[in-house]
Protein backbone atom coordinates (compact mmCIF):
# COMPACT_ATOMS: atom_id res chain seq x y z
CA UNK A 1 0.00 0.00 0.00
CA UNK A 2 2.84 2.09 0.68
CA UNK A 3 4.72 1.51 -2.74
CA UNK A 4 1.32 2.37 -3.97
CA UNK A 5 0.76 5.50 -2.76
CA UNK A 6 4.09 6.38 -3.36
CA UNK A 7 4.09 5.76 -7.32
CA UNK A 8 0.61 7.56 -7.20
CA UNK A 9 2.39 10.79 -6.17
CA UNK A 10 4.90 10.49 -8.87
CA UNK A 11 4.58 12.23 -11.86
CA UNK A 12 4.30 9.69 -14.69
CA UNK A 13 6.80 11.31 -17.14
CA UNK A 14 10.07 9.87 -14.57
CA UNK A 15 11.16 6.95 -13.76
CA UNK A 16 9.47 5.22 -10.69
CA UNK A 17 11.01 3.86 -7.95
CA UNK A 18 11.98 -0.09 -7.52
CA UNK A 19 11.17 -1.40 -4.16
CA UNK A 20 12.12 -5.13 -3.20
CA UNK A 21 10.49 -8.37 -4.39
CA UNK A 22 12.02 -11.08 -2.67
CA UNK A 23 16.13 -10.86 -3.51
CA UNK A 24 15.12 -9.26 -6.77
CA UNK A 25 14.45 -5.64 -8.20
CA UNK A 26 11.26 -4.64 -9.89
CA UNK A 27 10.86 -1.30 -11.62
CA UNK A 28 7.13 -0.68 -12.33
CA UNK A 29 5.10 2.64 -14.04
CA UNK A 30 2.74 3.90 -12.95
CA UNK A 31 -0.92 3.86 -15.02
CA UNK A 32 -1.66 7.20 -16.55
CA UNK A 33 -5.06 7.52 -14.86
CA UNK A 34 -7.54 10.08 -16.67
CA UNK A 35 -9.45 11.53 -13.50
CA UNK A 36 -12.55 13.65 -14.18
CA UNK A 37 -13.24 16.52 -11.98
CA UNK A 38 -16.03 16.11 -9.68
CA UNK A 39 -18.69 18.73 -10.31
CA UNK A 40 -22.12 19.42 -8.77
CA UNK A 41 -23.08 21.77 -11.17
CA UNK A 42 -24.75 18.90 -13.47
CA UNK A 43 -24.18 18.99 -16.94
CA UNK A 44 -22.36 21.82 -19.12
CA UNK A 45 -23.69 25.07 -19.63
CA UNK A 46 -24.06 26.08 -23.17
CA UNK A 47 -21.48 28.58 -23.86
CA UNK A 48 -22.83 32.37 -22.63
CA UNK A 49 -24.34 34.69 -25.44
CA UNK A 50 -21.40 37.16 -26.68
CA UNK A 51 -22.16 40.66 -25.46
CA UNK A 52 -22.88 43.40 -27.66
CA UNK A 53 -19.70 45.02 -28.93
CA UNK A 54 -21.73 48.20 -29.01
CA UNK A 55 -24.08 50.04 -26.19
CA UNK A 56 -26.22 50.86 -29.19
CA UNK A 57 -26.80 46.82 -29.84
CA UNK A 58 -30.11 45.99 -29.19
CA UNK A 59 -31.35 42.60 -27.09
CA UNK A 60 -34.42 43.83 -29.16
CA UNK A 61 -33.00 44.75 -32.70
CA UNK A 62 -35.54 47.52 -33.64
CA UNK A 63 -35.05 49.60 -30.46
CA UNK A 64 -31.35 50.46 -31.73
CA UNK A 65 -30.29 53.50 -32.86
CA UNK A 66 -27.58 54.65 -35.53
CA UNK A 67 -24.88 56.63 -34.42
CA UNK A 68 -24.55 59.66 -36.65
CA UNK A 69 -27.43 61.57 -37.50
CA UNK A 70 -29.30 61.27 -40.58
CA UNK A 71 -32.62 62.21 -42.14
CA UNK A 72 -33.19 59.05 -44.25
CA UNK A 73 -35.09 56.73 -41.25
CA UNK A 74 -37.15 57.42 -37.92
CA UNK A 75 -34.30 56.12 -36.02
CA UNK A 76 -31.68 58.09 -37.71
CA UNK A 77 -34.05 61.40 -37.25
CA UNK A 78 -34.61 60.53 -33.76
CA UNK A 79 -30.55 60.52 -33.26
CA UNK A 80 -30.50 63.78 -35.22
CA UNK A 81 -32.90 65.29 -32.48
CA UNK A 82 -31.15 63.95 -29.84
CA UNK A 83 -28.01 65.77 -30.69
CA UNK A 84 -30.20 69.58 -31.25
CA UNK A 85 -31.60 68.66 -27.90
CA UNK A 86 -27.99 67.86 -26.42
CA UNK A 87 -26.66 71.32 -27.84
CA UNK A 88 -29.41 73.13 -26.73
CA UNK A 89 -29.17 71.72 -23.57
CA UNK A 90 -25.64 72.61 -23.42
CA UNK A 91 -26.22 76.48 -23.85
CA UNK A 92 -28.77 76.71 -21.32
CA UNK A 93 -26.50 75.00 -18.84
CA UNK A 94 -23.64 77.00 -19.41
CA UNK A 95 -25.98 80.28 -19.48
CA UNK A 96 -27.38 78.95 -16.28
CA UNK A 97 -24.08 78.48 -14.80
CA UNK A 98 -22.47 82.07 -15.97
CA UNK A 99 -25.54 83.63 -14.03
CA UNK A 100 -24.36 81.99 -11.15
CA UNK A 101 -21.28 83.41 -11.32
CA UNK A 102 -19.20 80.50 -12.79
CA UNK A 103 -16.02 80.98 -15.35
CA UNK A 104 -15.56 79.38 -18.58
CA UNK A 105 -14.62 76.14 -17.00
CA UNK A 106 -17.36 76.23 -14.84
CA UNK A 107 -19.43 77.36 -17.64
CA UNK A 108 -18.52 74.26 -19.87
CA UNK A 109 -18.46 71.57 -18.06
CA UNK A 110 -21.90 72.69 -16.47
CA UNK A 111 -23.07 72.80 -19.82
CA UNK A 112 -21.82 69.78 -21.05
CA UNK A 113 -23.01 67.82 -17.69
CA UNK A 114 -26.61 69.68 -18.57
CA UNK A 115 -26.33 67.55 -21.60
CA UNK A 116 -25.41 64.01 -20.87
CA UNK A 117 -25.76 64.20 -16.99
CA UNK A 118 -29.71 62.62 -17.71
CA UNK A 119 -28.33 59.45 -19.98
CA UNK A 120 -24.98 59.34 -17.63
CA UNK A 121 -27.19 58.83 -14.15
CA UNK A 122 -29.57 56.39 -15.74
CA UNK A 123 -26.85 54.20 -17.23
CA UNK A 124 -25.18 54.43 -14.09
CA UNK A 125 -27.87 53.95 -11.72
CA UNK A 126 -30.87 52.03 -13.46
CA UNK A 127 -29.23 50.22 -16.43
CA UNK A 128 -25.73 49.03 -14.67
CA UNK A 129 -23.53 49.85 -17.76
CA UNK A 130 -20.92 52.91 -18.53
CA UNK A 131 -21.74 55.76 -19.55
CA UNK A 132 -23.08 56.45 -23.22
CA UNK A 133 -20.57 58.94 -24.02
CA UNK A 134 -17.57 56.66 -22.94
CA UNK A 135 -18.09 55.01 -26.66
CA UNK A 136 -19.96 57.88 -28.13
CA UNK A 137 -17.45 60.36 -27.20
CA UNK A 138 -18.93 62.60 -29.70
CA UNK A 139 -21.03 64.08 -27.08
CA UNK A 140 -18.92 65.33 -24.75
CA UNK A 141 -17.40 67.23 -28.11
CA UNK A 142 -20.22 69.14 -29.21
CA UNK A 143 -21.72 69.41 -26.08
CA UNK A 144 -18.33 70.97 -24.57
CA UNK A 145 -17.93 73.12 -27.77
CA UNK A 146 -21.56 74.50 -27.41
CA UNK A 147 -21.22 75.46 -23.73
CA UNK A 148 -18.16 77.06 -24.33
CA UNK A 149 -19.44 78.81 -27.05
CA UNK A 150 -22.27 79.97 -25.27
CA UNK A 151 -20.11 81.71 -23.08
CA UNK A 152 -18.32 83.92 -25.01
CA UNK A 153 -21.41 84.19 -27.92
CA UNK A 154 -24.33 84.98 -25.92
CA UNK A 155 -23.50 88.64 -24.94
CA UNK A 156 -23.20 89.58 -28.50
CA UNK A 157 -26.43 88.12 -29.33
CA UNK A 158 -29.32 91.19 -29.72
CA UNK A 159 -31.85 91.09 -27.48
CA UNK A 160 -35.15 90.19 -28.76
CA UNK A 161 -34.84 89.95 -31.94
CA UNK A 162 -36.23 87.31 -34.22
CA UNK A 163 -34.20 84.43 -35.50
CA UNK A 164 -37.02 84.47 -38.71
CA UNK A 165 -38.92 87.54 -39.27
CA UNK A 166 -42.27 87.27 -38.32
CA UNK A 167 -42.18 83.74 -36.43
CA UNK A 168 -41.94 85.18 -33.22
CA UNK A 169 -38.97 82.88 -32.82
CA UNK A 170 -36.23 84.60 -30.42
CA UNK A 171 -32.64 83.09 -29.31
CA UNK A 172 -32.71 85.69 -26.70
CA UNK A 173 -36.06 87.34 -24.99
CA UNK A 174 -35.81 91.04 -24.34
CA UNK A 175 -34.70 90.70 -21.03
CA UNK A 176 -31.90 89.22 -21.64
CA UNK A 177 -33.02 85.12 -20.70
CA UNK A 178 -33.35 82.62 -23.08
CA UNK A 179 -36.02 83.23 -26.02
CA UNK A 180 -38.72 81.20 -27.54
CA UNK A 181 -36.22 79.33 -29.82
CA UNK A 182 -34.11 77.95 -26.85
CA UNK A 183 -38.08 76.89 -24.94
CA UNK A 184 -39.33 75.22 -28.37
CA UNK A 185 -35.58 73.75 -28.53
CA UNK A 186 -35.74 72.20 -24.79
CA UNK A 187 -39.24 70.55 -25.32
CA UNK A 188 -37.84 68.62 -28.25
CA UNK A 189 -34.93 67.70 -26.47
CA UNK A 190 -37.25 66.74 -23.61
CA UNK A 191 -39.64 64.76 -26.27
CA UNK A 192 -36.03 62.84 -27.82
CA UNK A 193 -34.67 62.15 -24.43
CA UNK A 194 -37.86 60.28 -23.06
CA UNK A 195 -38.03 58.35 -26.09
CA UNK A 196 -34.32 57.10 -26.22
CA UNK A 197 -34.67 56.79 -22.48
CA UNK A 198 -37.87 54.34 -23.21
CA UNK A 199 -35.74 52.68 -25.83
CA UNK A 200 -32.70 51.73 -23.71
CA UNK A 201 -34.75 50.51 -20.74
CA UNK A 202 -36.44 48.27 -23.72
CA UNK A 203 -32.75 46.99 -25.06
CA UNK A 204 -31.93 45.90 -21.09
CA UNK A 205 -34.83 43.99 -20.98
CA UNK A 206 -36.26 45.84 -18.05
CA UNK A 207 -39.71 46.43 -16.65
CA UNK A 208 -42.11 48.76 -18.17
CA UNK A 209 -42.01 51.26 -15.75
CA UNK A 210 -38.57 51.30 -14.98
CA UNK A 211 -38.36 51.86 -18.80
CA UNK A 212 -40.58 55.06 -18.46
CA UNK A 213 -38.57 56.22 -14.99
CA UNK A 214 -35.25 56.20 -17.64
CA UNK A 215 -36.71 58.31 -20.53
CA UNK A 216 -37.49 60.74 -17.25
CA UNK A 217 -34.40 60.73 -16.02
CA UNK A 218 -32.60 61.00 -19.34
CA UNK A 219 -34.66 63.97 -19.94
CA UNK A 220 -34.56 65.65 -15.99
CA UNK A 221 -31.51 64.38 -14.16
CA UNK A 222 -28.99 66.55 -16.06
CA UNK A 223 -30.98 69.58 -15.16
CA UNK A 224 -31.02 68.11 -11.51
CA UNK A 225 -27.51 67.67 -11.60
CA UNK A 226 -26.60 71.28 -13.02
CA UNK A 227 -29.17 72.77 -9.85
CA UNK A 228 -27.15 70.77 -7.54
CA UNK A 229 -23.58 71.37 -8.00
CA UNK A 230 -25.01 75.37 -8.57
CA UNK A 231 -26.56 75.36 -5.36
CA UNK A 232 -30.07 75.89 -6.75
CA UNK A 233 -33.41 74.63 -5.98
CA UNK A 234 -34.25 72.01 -7.87
CA UNK A 235 -36.41 72.56 -11.20
CA UNK A 236 -37.87 69.56 -11.29
CA UNK A 237 -38.78 68.96 -7.83
CA UNK A 238 -40.17 72.48 -7.02
CA UNK A 239 -42.86 74.35 -8.08
CA UNK A 240 -41.36 77.89 -9.22
CA UNK A 241 -41.09 76.84 -12.73
CA UNK A 242 -43.54 75.00 -15.01
CA UNK A 243 -44.14 70.98 -15.08
CA UNK A 244 -41.08 69.25 -16.63
CA UNK A 245 -40.61 65.90 -15.66
CA UNK A 246 -44.26 64.54 -15.16
CA UNK A 247 -44.37 65.27 -19.10
CA UNK A 248 -40.96 63.54 -19.87
CA UNK A 249 -42.41 60.58 -17.83
CA UNK A 250 -45.44 60.84 -20.10
CA UNK A 251 -43.62 60.65 -23.30
CA UNK A 252 -41.53 57.40 -22.19
CA UNK A 253 -44.75 55.89 -20.97
CA UNK A 254 -46.45 56.88 -24.19
CA UNK A 255 -43.77 55.38 -26.33
CA UNK A 256 -43.88 52.29 -24.11
CA UNK A 257 -47.51 51.80 -24.60
CA UNK A 258 -47.99 52.35 -28.90
CA UNK A 259 -44.71 50.09 -28.12
CA UNK A 260 -47.34 47.00 -27.06
CA UNK A 261 -49.92 47.79 -29.20
CA UNK A 262 -48.64 48.39 -32.21
CA UNK A 263 -44.56 47.13 -32.57
CA UNK A 264 -44.40 47.41 -36.18
CA UNK A 265 -44.69 50.99 -36.34
CA UNK A 266 -41.47 52.40 -34.81
CA UNK A 267 -41.83 55.50 -37.24
CA UNK A 268 -44.95 56.97 -36.05
CA UNK A 269 -44.49 56.18 -32.53
CA UNK A 270 -41.04 58.04 -32.58
CA UNK A 271 -42.77 61.02 -34.07
CA UNK A 272 -45.92 60.77 -32.00
CA UNK A 273 -44.35 60.68 -28.56
CA UNK A 274 -41.73 63.05 -29.50
CA UNK A 275 -44.57 65.28 -30.51
CA UNK A 276 -46.93 64.47 -27.61
CA UNK A 277 -43.87 65.73 -25.06
CA UNK A 278 -43.59 69.02 -27.16
CA UNK A 279 -47.11 69.75 -26.98
CA UNK A 280 -47.04 69.02 -23.48
CA UNK A 281 -44.34 71.31 -22.71
CA UNK A 282 -45.63 74.13 -24.52
CA UNK A 283 -48.94 73.78 -22.82
CA UNK A 284 -47.03 73.60 -19.57
CA UNK A 285 -44.72 77.46 -20.08
CA UNK A 286 -48.02 79.09 -21.88
CA UNK A 287 -50.84 77.98 -19.46
CA UNK A 288 -48.33 78.11 -16.16
CA UNK A 289 -48.35 74.60 -15.29
CA UNK A 290 -47.44 73.20 -11.69
CA UNK A 291 -47.93 70.38 -10.01
CA UNK A 292 -49.89 70.23 -6.43
CA UNK A 293 -47.72 72.07 -3.67
CA UNK A 294 -47.89 73.47 -0.39
CA UNK A 295 -48.35 77.13 -0.13
CA UNK A 296 -46.65 77.39 2.81
CA UNK A 297 -43.82 80.37 3.28
CA UNK A 298 -40.91 79.13 2.79
CA UNK A 299 -41.52 76.25 1.08
CA UNK A 300 -42.85 78.16 -2.12
CA UNK A 301 -40.43 80.93 -2.01
CA UNK A 302 -39.31 81.23 -5.34
CA UNK A 303 -41.15 82.82 -8.46
CA UNK A 304 -39.90 82.58 -12.00
CA UNK A 305 -38.50 86.07 -11.76
CA UNK A 306 -36.25 85.04 -9.18
CA UNK A 307 -32.88 85.80 -9.74
CA UNK A 308 -31.59 82.46 -8.19
CA UNK A 309 -34.02 80.27 -10.58
CA UNK A 310 -33.50 81.69 -13.69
Amino acid sequence: MFATKLLATRSPTTAAKSFRHGAKVVLTTPRRVHMQPFSTAGPPLPPPAAVASSTRESLSPREGLPRWPSLTSATGCLRTLDWFGSVVFAVSGSLTAATAGCDLLGCTLIGTITAVGGGTLRDALVLNKQPFWIEEWEYLVFSGAAAAGAFYLWGQIPAGDEVIEGTGLTLKSADGGEGTLMDWGDAVGVGAFAVIGAMNGIRAQSPLLVSALCGMMTSTFGGMTRDTLLNRPVRILHPYADTYAPIAFTGAAAYLAMRAVAPQYQGLRIASCVALAVGLRQQAWTDGWRLPHWDVEGVVAHSAHDPRTQ
